[in-house]
């Protein structure tokens, strides 16, 4: 065989296995999102869609959040129904205490909220019965603990209260490291955010870019800002996009990319149900350890939390701060890697910290304490119940101290 020869059946050796993988990836994308190619650098905006979330969800300085008066029902694992409403203060209803004056407030992420279970079933609902006053639920799905924070010194001088908890999973020190969830959280178009990073020893707040409906159509114009602003471009983004060749693209990513595109074959050919989430899922867990091992990671994240606890300093308020772990989180630790515990270890020094993985680990029967499906498993009602539970005692000395100085 000639060398002409060689090299002809070599370039049609590789442009059939380029075929092979575009139609392997385009085939797979379309039930899993988390594969992606050049085109997501400049995604396409669902106009229509972009208009409801303006209308239902958008807040030009925090990104998104729970507007007042609304409600929603949404359908979880086993087609079960549940519903929240958000009052007119934009606090989650709390049936029995919408009538009286909030006494302590939670802020935080969608395991604060509790999603999946109905507006009597939440943990700050399950608070308030134990408490016999009203527990104001301000946490909003997918919140980093930044969000939260800029929320609270928003909306605090409205209704002060004596105590307020952080309730957020141990994934929050990724998504204070974010601008646009775009960059972790593939295919999540619009949610922008604003964050904080540490130049020194102070922190230097960093607006929310796109805080105009108009500027979700012009993105390309502060992708290098958005971008330059988010450890994830950088640390994820960048090694995930499969582009041509694909073949060496697969190459650079092995050990990312062939795993997910063998789980999501798994679940497209409905041999599996949920693989290609799964092993997404482990990945972010990944990524949040590594940031809490990570000193600069670590750093930004302790100086949010003493930031947190000296605006409740200032307020005369008492911070508490609740690591609420992700079931995926209790099955890392029981494996043997607590990896945040040395964090909240050294924060524990000055403020109040609950680990809620050292009463949630020994229970009998962990499965039952969470709704383990596609939203990334969620309190159950039993497991909002045992929340309140652990968090009754605490409150309650707090409560004392302050009526008795």
């Amino acid at each position: 065989m000639s060398l002409i020869e060689i090299i002809a059946v070599c370039l049609l050796v590789f442009a059939i296995g380029e075929a092979v993988c575009w139609v392997l990836i385009s085939w797979l994308r379309c039930s899993c999102p988390w594969l992606i190619i050049g085109q997501d650098r400049n995604p396409s905006i669902d106009e229509k869609g972009l208009k409801s979330f303006i209308d239902h969800g958008w807040d030009p300085e925090l990104g998104w959040i729970r507007k007042p008066n609304t409600a929603h029902t949404e359908v979880g694992k086993g087609d079960v129904a549940t519903s929240y409403q958000i009052g007119p203060e934009g606090a989650r209803c709390n049936p029995g205490f919408d009538d009286r004056p909030f006494e302590i407030l939670a802020y935080g992420d969608s395991y604060t909220f509790a999603r999946q279970v109905n507006d009597d079933e939440t943990w700050a609902h399950n608070l308030s019965k134990h408490l016999n006053l009203n527990v104001g639920n301000y946490g909003v799905g997918n919140y980093g603990l930044d969000q939260a924070l800029i929320r609270l010194e928003r909306e605090f001088p409205k209704h002060p209260t004596k105590i307020i908890i952080m309730g957020v999973v141990p994934e929050t020190i990724s998504r204070i490291h974010s601008t646009w969830k775009h960059f972790s959280e593939y295919g999540n178009m619009f949610a922008f955010k604003p964050r904080y990073v540490l130049q020194g020893t102070e922190l230097t707040h960093i607006p929310n870019v796109i805080d105009t409906p108009g500027k979700f159509l012009q993105i390309p114009e502060y992708f290098e800002q958005l971008a330059a602003n988010d450890y994830f471009y950088a640390h994820k983004f960048n090694h995930d996009i499969l582009t041509f060749p694909y073949l060496f693209s697969l190459a650079c990513s092995w050990n990312r990319n062939i795993d997910l595109i063998a789980a999501a074959l798994s679940d497209r050919l409905k041999l599996t149900k949920s693989a290609a989430f799964t092993s997404v899922m482990t990945r972010n867990v990944d990524f949040a350890a590594r940031l809490f091992r990570d000193e600069n990671g670590q750093a930004l994240f302790k100086a949010v939390c003493n930031k947190f606890q000296s605006f409740c300093r200032d307020n005369n308020a008492v911070p508490i701060l609740v690591m609420m772990p992700q079931l995926i989180d209790l099955k890392r630790i029981k494996s043997g890697d607590h990896y945040y515990k040395s964090t909240l270890d050294a924060l524990s020094e000055s403020m109040t910290v609950v680990d809620l993985a050292s009463t949630l680990i020994p229970h009998q029967d962990i499965a039952s304490l969470f709704i383990d499906d596609a939203f990334g498993g969620h309190f159950s009602t039993e497991g909002n119940a045992l929340v309140a539970d652990i968090l009754k005692p605490i409150c309650e000395k707090h409560l004392a101290i302050k009526s008795n100085p």
